[in-house]
């Protein structure tokens, strides 16, 4: 019984231990996996790196301050990296976005001419200078080319795009190729949509046009913070004395000044932030 008890518990461990990875090869396979859902081509040895490295530098330079703003900077570090990679991925999407009445137009125009889906939609590779497009377009042809059919490959597109206009653009398509109906009747769908998209531009170009002096405010405002305080620290030390020698200001007035000033600034951006 000893025996067949030892047996079975190191039969039970043993594939716990041969599954069992370092933590820097996990690491590198959760980033690569991030890597490629937001499309980016990057070394994701290099993204773990960045990782580690800069909630420490953070660290390092808060701890010149106080130990209070030494664990903020850390704790923001941890978030750098990941709002860096969601920023450069919110920044391709409105790219894409701003490609999408091209890439109606050019659908459009392939339909007009009697085109069929495919041809439509080389038509709209030639045409479209977005890579994040071009890579989706190239995507729903190879697969429609492996007799893949069309609207599974264009749910599947449709799922990676978080914008309004390409989001109407790619489940029209999935519709109409999914209930198969003539290029016709698609020609006739996608005019109507061009109206809608046209809307949606116009409206989004007239509030950015109106909001773009309330974020120029934004920004005016979060210089002049830090710029009164490092001038005052290079002409007048003496007065940010309470900020150096006291425990209050070290410890409190400091790190809730900065704290502060992220939170105002992100809170107002995203006030004065419109989505089209």
């Amino acid at each position: 019984m000893a025996i067949l008890c030892l047996g079975l518990a190191f039969g039970r461990s043993s594939p716990k231990r041969s599954g069992a990875r370092p933590l820097l090869e996990r690491l590198t396979a959760h980033y690569r996996r991030r890597l490629s859902e937001a499309r980016i081509a990057g070394n994701p040895l290099t993204y773990v790196a960045i990782a580690f490295v800069t909630p420490i530098c953070l660290f390092a330079i808060g701890w010149l301050q106080s130990p209070v703003l030494a664990v903020f900077a850390g704790g923001a570090g941890l978030l750098v990296p990941r709002l860096y990679l969601a920023w450069l991925v919110h920044a391709q999407s409105r790219q894409s976005e701003i490609e999408a009445p091209r890439l109606l137009q050019a659908v459009l125009s392939g339909f007009t001419a009697g085109s069929t889906y495919l041809d439509a939609l080389r038509q709209a590779r030639l045409t479209c200078t977005d890579p994040w497009i071009r890579e989706d377009l190239d995507y729903v042809i190879q697969r429609f080319l492996l007799d893949v059919p069309l609207h599974e490959s264009l749910q599947t597109v449709r799922g990676r795009v978080t914008t309004r206009n390409l989001g109407l653009i790619w489940e029209t398509l999935m519709i109409c190729a999914a209930n198969q109906l003539p290029t016709q009747a698609a020609r006739t769908l996608f005019f109507e949509l061009s109206s809608t998209v046209q809307f949606n531009v116009q409206l989004a170009n007239e509030v950015r046009a109106r909001s773009s002096g309330q974020r120029a405010q934004i920004w005016m405002l979060a210089v002049i913070v830090p710029g009164m305080y490092l001038y005052l620290r290079l002409m007048s030390p003496q007065l940010l004395s309470v900020l150096d020698e006291t425990t209050l200001g070290r410890y409190l007035l400091f790190p809730l000044a900065a704290a502060l000033e992220v939170i105002g600034l992100a809170l107002s951006f995203r006030i004065a932030r419109f989505e089209p």
